[in-house]
């Protein structure tokens, strides 16, 4: 019995066979790959959307590869930090397109930090999904924006001295319309949140938590335990706590820029 989201995959290319993929054992993204394509699997059943509407976009890191590597949808793989830039060209072309982003916590919140704060702003209708392992993982393990105070990698070997980014509350002061935050562990809620994010018009910004075994020297099992006790449902927070919060932050209707730029351009139209 073959798995059933191997309909959305690319068996092999040019070089060779492209399966199994390169990412490292016990990697979050290919927990994520399989999640977020259970969602698309759904929305194009319930929705009754061509899989031809949907075009996944990355940027450059260990997420990056997910795209253009592998899937067997409309791809590009773009420069680092730039997805969103991109995502938002192709927009502007086809505005019926089902765009996602796939980046990680360093492409985004790094050097695309400008493009993401602006694509919130906008709130451009597509679903940007952010594997946050806290680290640079594709390039020795370094510091990143989001690497939490105190946290060891191999650029703060004496502990991070820097207070990180909540890129949730990023996304929300910025002007997205949905924003959800869950873990590798949590399997069911973030395809739920990964579909709606698909369907909101405007913003979608789901931040995963993933685990990067080969940097953090644990077998990604324990990992995993480790965001069960780690987290708490943004419901049940208490200050103090300690804790992540987890769960849907924003789910609200505004504005999306795409039809309002159209509206523009309809109207001018009738006046010729």
């Amino acid at each position: 019995m073959t798995h059933p989201m191997l309909k959305y995959l690319k068996e092999s290319g040019p070089s060779g066979a492209r399966l199994p993929t390169i990412l490292c054992p016990g990697c979050g993204a290919g927990q994520v790959l399989n999640y977020t394509l259970h969602a698309v699997d759904e929305v194009i059943k319930e929705d009754r959307i061509p899989r031809e509407r949907f075009l996944f976009v990355s940027g450059i890191g260990c997420s990056s590869r997910l795209t253009a590597g592998y899937l067997n949808f409309d791809s590009a793989w773009t420069l680092h930090g730039r997805a969103p830039a991109v995502a938002t060209g192709a927009l502007l072309a086809n505005p019926e397109l089902r765009v996602v982003v796939f980046t990680g916590d360093g492409d985004l919140a790094a050097i695309g930090g400008n493009h993401f704060i602006h694509v919130c702003r906008r709130n451009l209708a597509m679903t940007i999904v952010c594997m946050n392992n806290g680290l640079y993982g594709m390039t020795g393990g370094q510091v990143a924006p989001t690497t939490p105070r105190g946290d060891y990698t191999t650029t703060t070997p004496y502990g991070n001295v820097e207070r990180a980014f909540d890129l949730c509350t990023m996304a929300m002061t910025a002007g997205a319309s949905y924003v959800a935050r869950w873990t590798t562990a949590h399997a069911r809620q973030t395809i739920r949140a990964i579909k709606r994010g698909m369907r909101k018009k405007g913003t979608a910004f789901v931040e995963i938590l993933c685990q990067c075994p080969t940097h953090a020297k644990k077998p990604a099992i324990d990992l995993l335990r480790a965001f069960k006790t780690s987290t708490v449902p943004l419901r049940k927070i208490e200050k103090g706590d300690g804790r992540i919060a987890i769960g849907e932050f924003l789910d609200i209707e505004q504005p999306e820029w795409i039809a309002s730029y159209q509206r523009i351009v309809d109207s001018l139209a009738e006046g010729d």
